[in-house]
């Protein structure tokens, strides 16, 4: 199981990794061809998909399908799953279609209240109605998706999403040459998700008929506890949501598609870099669920302990580096148009720092409901925080307000939200304050470090920006190694080691 996770955590890094580098590629192209406004009115339009903002309302259905999977390859009950997934199922061709239905009446007032321009009205309402007909198979499709997942066959996911974000750059490159309309770039995204979604349904079907699993009517007792899971993770949603998805839309209604495109090249370097980390753990949810399933809490600890010292190693140093390095990333990705506002692209970072001492608690606990509602809860605490802070700020700021409401209440909320998952784990709080603190120290003397350096030494390559930020990375990397870490999360690297086969192969026990 333990060799599994290591497996498509490493397939999801190299697939969604390239297909994030190939997605920064194309967003200069973007706004070099056809204008900050243009870009914009497209990102608007994405908001309306299920990876945009209606993540918010989809009731959790690819997570809690994933759980189910995952469940019944412990319990061996696929009767029972096909009935869930019937529910599922049910659940996301209903949402499908009242969401369809209503972007695609309410098109001339959305683009009113996005203070879209006349001259790019009607292409405006064109689009949105191809995103409404996208919906109808991309919302079901998160359902297929989580199947997929509940069986580990990320090699599948990871594949399909690389090879349309392959088609989706290609094509837009093209475009760009070929001076067509803006709109044109939106349809090809539209087209390459739903001949995506189409392969992960095959995918979907074929595994559950190896299964000999298949829908039926779904009983009280699943409906229930499919409700009280959905239910839950739709209130995580809103509340995550609103200070995630939605801010573009806000920003849009405020004041229009410039600043949604100038707000999206700002937030779109640290958004990747937390979805990256999110499909790093997303292997990890059907481990999770498995373990609970069979009662194994020692090694369910064990994964919670190092979501809260060991990820953070890795993954906060290159964020660190990407937020003091961020004028110059900002010059050598954009030019000179928004490199004014590199400083906000900097502090859009926090958020993503945050984000990793809860990344993998937060998925793991998806399976103890009890911990999932304590950590909404706090969740609430740091919307209110963002949302005074940024109503205070945007006379001044702008879409720049929203950036600084996010940073600042995350800061704020994080020690109550590690502070829950400590307890949930059990870790002792002397040991796990000395090793985040010491944590905490090495990076804050290393990035004001980095700081002073860029200052000094002109970095106007993307040559000696690499070897800048692989300096500092492994520079922290190797002080935390020996200052952090223990004797415990130091075996856990000869034992992956085993388990792959990198060293000779020993006696392994679970944890």
């Amino acid at each position: 199981m333990i060799k599994r996770l290591i497996q498509n955590t490493v397939i999801s890094t190299v697939a969604f990794g390239a297909a994030a580098i190939l997605g920064l590629i194309v967003l200069p192209v973007i706004i070099r061809t056809w204008g900050v406004t243009e870009f914009g009115l497209i990102v608007i339009t994405r908001l309306l998909l299920p990876s945009g903002m209606l993540a918010v309302l989809d009731f959790g259905l690819s997570e809690v399908a994933t759980q189910v999977v995952a469940r019944a390859r412990e319990h061996r009950d696929w009767d029972r799953v096909g009935r869930q997934l019937s529910f599922l199922t049910v659940i996301s061709i209903l949402l499908a279609v009242t969401s369809s239905v209503s972007i695609w009446l309410c098109a001339p007032y959305i683009s009113v209240m996005m203070k879209v321009d006349a001259a790019h009205t009607d292409r405006f309402i064109d689009i949105l109605h191809y995103t409404a007909l996208a919906n109808l198979v991309l919302i079901p499709a998160l359902v297929w998706e989580g199947t997929v997942k509940g069986f580990e066959r990320y090699n599948l996911l990871r594949l399909s999403e690389f090879t349309s974000t392959l088609a989706y750059v290609a094509l837009t490159v093209w475009a760009s040459t070929a001076s067509v309309s803006f709109e044109i770039v939106a349809y090809i995204f539209l087209a390459t998700l739903v001949v995506r979604a189409l392969a992960v349904l095959v995918a979907f079907v074929t595994a559950l008929t190896k299964k000999h699993a298949k829908f039926g009517a779904w009983t009280t007792p699943i409906r229930r506890e499919l409700s009280h899971r959905c239910l839950l993770l739709l209130q995580g949603k809103l509340i995550g949501g609103i200070t995630g998805p939605i801010q573009p839309f806000l920003v849009g209604l405020l004041f229009g598609p410039a600043s949604v495109g100038i707000y999206d090249a700002l937030v779109r370097l640290s958004r990747v870099s937390k979805v990256v980390v999110s499909l790093l753990i997303s292997a990890l949810l059907p481990v999770a669920s498995r373990l609970d399933e069979r009662g194994s809490l020692t090694t369910f600890q064990r994964l919670g302990e190092l979501g809260l010292i060991m990820l953070p190693m890795f993954t906060l140093p290159p964020l660190a580096a990407a937020a003091i390095l961020s004028p110059e990333i900002m010059q050598l990705w954009i030019g000179p148009l928004l490199a004014p506002y590199a400083f906000w692209m900097g502090l859009s970072f926090v958020i993503p720092i945050c984000a990793q001492y809860l990344a993998i608690g937060g998925v793991i606990f998806l399976t103890r409901t009890e911990i999932q509602a304590r950590l909404n809860l706090l969740m609430g605490l740091q919307l209110l925080i963002w949302a005074g802070l940024s109503a205070a700020t945007v006379s001044v700021f702008a879409e720049r307000a929203f950036i600084l409401g996010q940073a600042v209440a995350s800061l704020l909320v994080l020690p109550w939200q590690i502070e829950t998952l400590r307890r949930a784990l059990d870790l002792k709080l002397g040991s796990f304050l000395k090793a985040a603190g010491t944590q905490a120290t090495i990076l804050i003397i290393g990035s004001i470090l980095l700081w002073i350096f860029a200052s000094y030494i002109r970095v106007d390559s993307l040559i000696k920006l690499a070897l800048v930020a692989a300096t500092f990375c492994l520079t922290s990397w190797v002080a935390q190694y020996f200052l952090v870490l223990d004797e415990r999360h130091r075996a856990v690297f000869p034992a992956i080691g085993r388990l792959m086969g990198l060293t000779p192969k020993k006696q392994l026990t679970e944890s």
